[in-house]
């Protein structure tokens, strides 16, 4: 039986049984903390939520001074943050590998498990469709992908349907994204069947995108290409791959964070590796095409670009860290690093009323929330977060 690989540093996580749920099973929790932010960081010795009501306020944020909730136990890895989000004021979570999990903050302050989901092998939560995701379901992706299936010459990509109510899937679609029309082989000259890192998931118009890349045994890019994935949707008919060699191969990495978006005219823009070693590009695809638009290239090779979850502000900007852009006239218009005079970290940002929220680490090693304003190209300080806090992963609304 083919097994599921991720890249990078992630292990295989032991095969699950084939049943739905993990027993006993665990009463739904109907009081939530009052809060209407949760910060979520980690120190050296463990993760927390940092809850408040208002994080531009001038205060401190710390486990020991306010409704800290230590997650240490749910999370054992700080790094898993990375396979979470936040939806409705719930947190989903594939933390170990074995299933998918909805925990909430109760009114006591505590990190609790309600429900829960097994999947039939190993699972890490990947990209999600925001866009498409409601009340009563998400719409989501998982890590890695499955070996190629060479009879049909192709990866399956599945996309899950979950009913949050009670942790069901009401459907699942596959997307078949081709293999090489070449081989790869390993040092050995053996056959490599390579693998498919998927970096990005978005729907818009009647359309699926992928971007991603192809990876050897050796967990490297096959080629230097960029390269994205598009089908018809939901009919996941007629798909076609988009590729590129003006720039390198499709960034970012295979959990949750997505290294690309959408405009408000559905124009798909991507994040790539550059030319340049440690340098980037954005490529684009325009609303209704097949192919790169080859009149469009953002060399970024001269700003510090850092990735994280790239989020699309309206108004012809996108954020990518720590960089306001105006994408479409390819012009900088804030570096968020120079007007806070520090290192903007969070790797899943607050878009909210026209703010953008991130976390801020000082030269002085101290943190702070700052408030970008999208409209008057602004920011400002709120509150300071605990200084014994390694990172800030990420700031989100609960209610």
């Amino acid at each position: 039986m083919k097994k599921n690989r991720l890249f990078g540093y992630c292990t295989l996580a032991a095969v699950l049984i084939s049943s739905c749920k993990d027993s006993p099973s665990i009463p739904e929790v109907t009081e939530t903390i009052p809060s209407k932010y949760s910060v979520w960081v980690a120190t050296a010795n463990g993760s927390y939520l940092l809850t408040t009501d208002e994080i531009m306020k001038d205060t401190l944020l710390s486990p020991a001074n306010n409704k800290g909730v230590d997650i240490t136990g749910n999370l054992p890895q700080a790094r898993y943050a990375g396979y979470a989000y936040v939806f409705n004021g719930s947190y989903y979570l594939s933390n170990d590998g074995t299933r998918f999990s909805k925990h909430q903050l109760t009114d006591a302050g505590e990190f609790k498990e309600v429900d829960n989901y097994a999947f039939p092998s190993d699972f890490y939560l990947g990209k999600v469709a925001s866009q498409f995701s409601t009340t009563d379901e998400i719409v989501f992706t998982s890590t890695g992908a499955s070996d190629a299936n060479l009879e049909k010459k192709v990866f399956e990509k599945d996309i899950y349907f979950m009913n949050t109510k009670d942790m069901t899937l009401n459907k699942t679609l596959k997307a078949q994204i081709p293999t090489l029309d070449y081989t790869v082989y390993k040092p050995d000259g053996s056959i490599d069947p390579t693998i498919l890192n998927v970096t990005s998931m978005r729907i818009s118009g009647g359309k699926a995108y992928f971007g991603f890349f192809y990876y050897n045994v050796d967990y490297k890019p096959v080629n230097t290409k960029a390269y994205a994935y598009i089908c018809d949707y939901p009919s996941m008919a007629n798909g076609h791959i988009m590729s590129d060699d003006r720039a390198s191969y499709v960034a970012g990495h295979w959990q949750r964070e997505n290294y690309s978006f959408l405009d408000d005219n559905n124009n798909l823009y991507l994040l790539t590796r550059g030319k340049t070693d440690g340098t980037y590009a954005i490529l684009r695809v325009n609303n209704g095409q097949t192919s790169f638009d080859k009149s469009y290239l953002y060399d970024l090779k001269d700003y510090a670009v850092k990735g994280g979850d790239l989020a699309w502000l309206g108004d012809g900007k996108a954020y990518i860290r720590p960089y306001v852009i105006d994408v479409a006239n390819k012009k900088i218009i804030a570096n968020l690093a120079e007007m806070t005079g520090g290192d903007p970290t969070t790797t899943i940002n607050l878009i909210e009323n026209g703010n953008l929220y991130t976390a801020v680490k000082t030269p002085a090693s101290k943190w702070f929330i700052y408030e970008y304003n999208i409209k008057n190209n602004s920011v400002k300080k709120g509150a300071e977060i605990d200084p014994g806090v390694t990172q800030v992963y990420h700031i989100n609304k609960l209610k």
